[in-house]
């Protein structure tokens, strides 16, 4: 289940697809477990799957940048700097230029490098977890 803090308005379900739309697009790095992340952040957030075609073409880092300063709500700003972690980290592969990126996006909107990195470490515990549970059901067959 993917928490989401409100009910987005059009500006904020944009910034979101826009910010997630760059990650998925990032390196390339366009694999399909980030696609099925993508699409299911897209359906919590109620955003028609068109909407992220016309995403495409404008993903570039100070769009994302953009579209995150003029929101308000800083709480809204954490989540999608949080799903933009989520994203990249959903196939367990990321980046140095995606951690790069993700703090440079996070920085120019006013989030401390401290709160990114806990974010990080946030993911990562979660992919240990996600590891030591397949690990329980495939042990000692």
């Amino acid at each position: 289940m993917i928490y989401v803090p409100k009910k987005f308005n059009a500006k904020e379900k944009n910034a979101c697809l826009k910010a997630l739309t760059y990650i998925l697009n990032l390196n390339n790095a366009r694999k399909q477990v980030r696609k099925e992340y993508l699409a299911l952040q897209m359906k919590a957030l109620n955003i028609a799957e068109d909407k992220y075609d016309e995403n495409q073409s404008t993903c570039k880092i100070e769009s994302v940048i953009k579209a995150l300063q003029g929101l308000d709500d800083l709480r809204v700003q954490r989540y999608i700097i949080r799903e933009m972690i989520m994203l990249s980290v959903s196939d367990q592969d990321i980046s140095d230029e995606e951690i790069h990126r993700i703090y440079q996006i996070a920085e120019a909107v006013g989030m401390s490098g401290e709160k990114v990195g806990d974010f990080f470490i946030w993911a990562a515990k979660g992919i240990e977890w996600r590891i030591e549970g397949i690990q329980l059901v495939e042990e000692d067959l």
